[in-house]
Order: structure tokens, then sequence, then C-alpha cells
């Protein structure tokens, strides 16, 4: 199973997960954070009106949701992938409701995992009269030397459109 499909289906789980409404209270700065958003466009299913961006540094993030369609009943988990710990509470919101332009932001503290590691943010809620989610993930940290190799060794080619996709070999 390569990463994204991991890291897809952690965040499938953790939506499914319930648990009790908390806010993060870490307030440490990031230090030298590097602003980074989730992709706004996606081919497939529909995912959820709501902007993810991530100011990450090296141990927490500031995580930023900008809601572009009213919302009830949403719910923001996080979770890490590939060693990467979260240390404050896993669900920052549940039950809230936004109107369209509104924003909110939390802080997060973790504790990342050797090499690159990745920070899941995951949003879900009924939007517009329609239950939507949308996930993103935040690389943390530089790859080792072995997970280098791993990705070197992925046989992967692009579409038409510029989508990586993964060769498998044949069966016979």
């Amino acid at each position: 199973m390569n990463r994204m499909a991991f890291v897809i289906l952690s965040s499938c789980l953790v939506l499914l997960a319930c648990a009790p409404a908390a806010k993060s209270t870490a307030s440490a700065e990031p230090a030298q954070p590097s602003k980074v958003a989730a992709p706004e466009t996606v081919q497939g299913k529909m995912t959820a009106p709501v902007k993810v961006e991530a100011q990450v540094g090296d141990r927490s993030a500031r995580v930023t949701l900008d809601f572009q369609a009213p919302a009830n009943n949403v719910r923001v988990n996080v979770h890490g992938v590939d060693g990467l710990v979260v240390t404050s509470a896993p669900t920052l919101l549940e039950g809230a409701s936004f109107n369209r332009g509104d924003a909110t932001s939390f802080d997060i503290a973790f504790t990342p995992g050797a090499g690159r590691s990745h920070l899941v943010v995951a949003v879900a809620g009924s939007f517009q009269g329609s239950s939507l989610s949308r996930v993103a993930s935040f690389a943390v940290g530089s790859p080792t030397v072995e997970q280098q190799k791993a990705s070197d060794s992925d046989s992967a080619t692009t579409d038409s459109n510029g989508q990586r996709i993964k060769m498998m070999p044949g069966g016979q």
C-alpha cells in the first residue's frame, strides 16, 4: 500500500472515531514556519468546501480553516503518519457551525517521526445539506536516505493531465 493510500485510509478511520470535543492548548510558536495549502481542486469525489492551510514548524503547527460555504456539525481531527505523534488533543472541534467566509485556527503540538513524516487534518460536516469531508496532509522534516531510496524506486509516471500513475506488474 503506498503512503497516500495509507494517509487516506488512516484519515477515514479517524473520522469514524468518536471522541469528546477538545481544543488544543499548545501555544508554542512554530520555528521557521512554512505555509502550505491543501490542493483547491481535486478530480474525483466531492470534498468539503473548506480551505485547509498549515504553518508547520519543527514541533508544532498552526492550522487555519477557511469555510467557503455554510457548515453545520463540523468535526476536525488531527493525527500523524510515518512516525509523527500528535501530542495535543486529536479532536480540535466537534459539532460546530460556520458561515461562509468564517475562518478559525488551531495550534497543534507534535513529535515528528524520523526523516519525513506527515501531519493529517480531517474536516467533516454538513455543507449545504450534504455530508462532506476534506483531508489534508502536511509534510514535516526531510526524508531519510532510506525514504529517498524507497521514493526513487517507485516506478511512477504521469498521465496527460500530469497526475501520477504508479505502474504495477501485470499477471500472466
